[in-house]
């Protein structure tokens, strides 16, 4: 039992984890267009310079400039709204929460960038965004709604719940300046010493693992890299005057060797792409990606494939430029090659960065050729592994796997529902506001009317909205306001609608109307409070208003909705069930709780074409008076319908073929 609890969490972890990365993958993948136009602007960059351009040239490394600064910043801002769409939480709160956060821990860790003043630790970005989310899960809070009976207590929290937050960014700040401070003392008393071996390996390690979760590591690691060129440069100098051997490691060395095609030696994943892989969309990306491989920018592999947060590609992409590390150290060493006599622009397309670091000898470019096909047969198996591909089967129609890219199309799926999603909620807003500002709301009353004392009817409040040219809108808009989670708003316009029309509206003794009221209000702490202060704010006496909730209510607190209806009643507001029986659990709620009406759904009646369908709506308004509760047959639309539900034992009914829905002017006229 133990194990199996065991295995079941493992199995859990595991799956959250693939999850969680292959999120890291989508939002890499999001930030796409930014990598590749910074790019793209250092390419023309040297290009315009080797033009002797030398202002455009200027300008595109200036746009370069801007883009890579604002990467980390637009990491932080893309995660977050990402990491919001798995909470309650508003996206740009949200956001504004994670770079409040992004900042404070940037500015204890020094970690802005010299030109823009921006933050410029990427990973600082991504662990934001998840504190930030870490921290709505287990500290939620409501949004602010100035129209709430509650809204200055609701203030005082939320000034606490920030005030919380940037407690724990600062000292999360505190944190990780002793852990970043720990790390670095932790690599000076290694020695760290990249021109050595051992030292070597453990700086291109570093390289590796930096960039494979999008860190630049030249930049984060540019005290050595500077300590690198000024020794190189030294020994070059010392080596021309004759007074010192060359160093076989070297800035040349990592410039030459282990960024060909970009960090990770991508030239070789390249080739593998073009060569063994049988996606379509793979090789049309590798394709698209030579033009910048060419020349050493691997932006498009890293983020298209993608590399980043990649469990699976993260393995060759450190890997394969230590096997070529020591490839290039021993064939050096032993004197199988020319030692490296200069250092060549990183810009230096691979192969002729061989031939030129080599003192323009063709076996630097013929060892450059050797590392490039070490490469590809190693990144084969994790390529292959990654994109479905069982390398090992002989049989052609077991060669790809049923989930062939299943966890990045995942992902990428769940990326285009959240923007759906955004889309949605933002035309959502942009519909409540039109509403809001423009047309009317307005309230139709549909009469119901007792089967045994025709002078003895009810009626149902129904939300209507006439537009600027005056024409009737059905009430579709509703939607817009659940989507918004803005109902307690909506409730709350059509309490005081009915409540300025009920004056208006002719009432026999215990008449009633009923106003629908969503269960987003019915779970807010104020409205019970709420609505006793309109009534008494209008005068209209509690005897003459229902509240009608829908089953869905029910699946919500029971002791809360238990209290909630005790309160109205105590105060003599009846309370309907509406819609009911058409799905949850009606029967078991129809008994938990203390229901003056109950509304049979229209549902019931359309099945009751068939004898058994008849019987259970029967059946379903015996269940009703056993529970002490005044029966309603809703959706009654023709003579035989009504003659049914009156042979049923209903006690009042409701339907077009009684009363349609009338405007509370029409409603006056009729009845005078």
């Amino acid at each position: 039992m133990i194990l199996s609890n065991i295995s079941a969490r493992v199995s859990n972890w595991s799956q959250g984890s693939k999850l969680y990365l292959s999120d890291l993958a989508a939002i890499a993948l999001l930030l796409l267009p930014i990598t590749l136009a910074n790019s793209l602007a250092m390419l023309l960059g040297h290009a315009f310079n080797l033009l002797e351009l030398d202002y455009v040239s200027k300008l595109m490394f200036y746009v370069a400039n801007i883009l890579i600064n604002l990467y980390p910043t637009t990491f932080c801002i893309v995660a977050s709204y990402y990491l919001a769409q798995k909470t309650n939480a508003s996206s740009a709160i949200f956001i504004i929460y994670a770079l409040v956060l992004f900042y404070i821990l940037s500015f204890g860790n020094l970690g802005f960038s010299a030109s823009f003043t921006l933050p410029n630790n990427p990973l600082l970005a991504l662990l934001s965004a998840i504190v930030t989310y870490s921290y709505y899960k287990f500290f939620p809070i409501r949004l602010l709604d100035p129209n709430s009976f509650d809204f200055a207590s609701r203030l005082i929290k939320y000034i606490g719940h920030i005030f919380c937050f940037l407690l724990i960014a600062i000292v999360l700040s505190q944190l990780v300046i002793y852990l970043g401070a720990y790390v670095k003392a932790g690599i000076l008393s290694v020695g760290l010493d990249p021109l050595t071996f051992t030292g070597g390996l453990l700086y291109q390690t570093l390289l590796g693992v930096l960039g494979a979760v999008g860190i630049n590591g030249h930049n984060m690691l540019f005290a050595v890299k500077q300590q690198i060129y000024a020794d190189t440069m030294s020994n070059i100098d010392a080596w021309t005057a004759g007074e010192a051997s060359l160093n076989v490691i070297s800035q040349g060395f990592y410039d030459a060797f282990l960024s060909m095609g970009g960090s990770g030696n991508c030239i070789s994943l390249l080739l593998c792409v073009l060569i063994f892989s049988q996606k379509y969309n793979h090789r049309m990306l590798a394709v698209v990606a030579i033009p910048m491989v060419m020349f050493n920018i691997n932006e498009v592999l890293l983020f298209g494939l993608p590399i980043l947060f990649n469990p699976i590609l993260i393995v060759p992409f450190i890997l394969v430029p230590l096997v070529s590390f020591v490839i290039v150290y021993a064939c050096i060493s032993l004197g199988i090659v020319s030692p490296i006599v200069s250092i060549v622009n990183w810009l230096t397309p691979p192969i002729f960065s061989g031939y030129f670091a080599m003192g323009e000898q063709f076996d630097g470019a013929i060892l450059q050729v050797v590392v490039i096909i070490v490469g590809i047969f190693i990144y084969r198996p994790f390529y292959l592994a990654y994109s479905g591909r069982d390398f090992v089967s002989v049989d052609p129609s077991t060669r790809f796997s049923a989930a062939e890219g299943a966890i990045f199309s995942n992902v990428l799926r769940s990326v285009r529902d959240s923007a759906n999603d955004n889309i949605t909620q933002s035309t959502a807003q942009k519909q409540v506001a039109q509403i809001l500002r423009q047309g009317q709301l307005v309230m139709f009353y549909q009469k119901i009317q007792s089967l045994q004392n025709q002078q003895q009817f009810n009626y149902e409040a129904l939300i209507r909205y006439i537009d600027d040219s005056g024409k009737l809108c059905p009430p579709t808009f509703i939607a817009d306001f659940q989507l918004l989670k803005a109902m307690p708003l909506l409730d709350k316009l059509v309490i005081e609608l009915v409540l300025s029309d009920i004056q208006k509206i002719h009432l026999p003794l215990g008449g009633r109307v009923a106003i629908n009221v969503s269960v987003a209000s019915i779970e807010q702490a104020d409205f019970v409070n709420h609505l006793l202060a309109r009534l008494e704010h209008h005068g209209v006496s509690p005897s003459k208003i229902e509240i009608e909730i829908t089953e869905e209510a029910m699946l919500s607190d029971k002791v809360y909705l238990t209290r909630v209806m005790t309160e109205l009643q105590a105060k003599n507001i009846a309370i309907s069930m509406d819609d009911f029986g058409s799905g949850y659990a009606s029967f078991p709620h129809l008994l938990q709780y203390p229901f003056n009406k109950v509304k049979i759904d229209r549902s019931l009646l359309l099945d009751a074409s068939s004898t058994k369908g008849r019987e259970v709506y029967q059946l379903v308004a015996k269940l009703g008076h056993i529970a002490n509760c005044r029966i309603v047959a809703e959706g009654v639309e023709t003579q035989q319908e009504y003659e049914f539900v009156a042979n049923s034992g209903v006690d009042l009914v409701q339907g077009y073929y009684l009363a349609r829905p009338m405007p509370v002017e029409s409603l006056a006229c009729q009845q005078s």
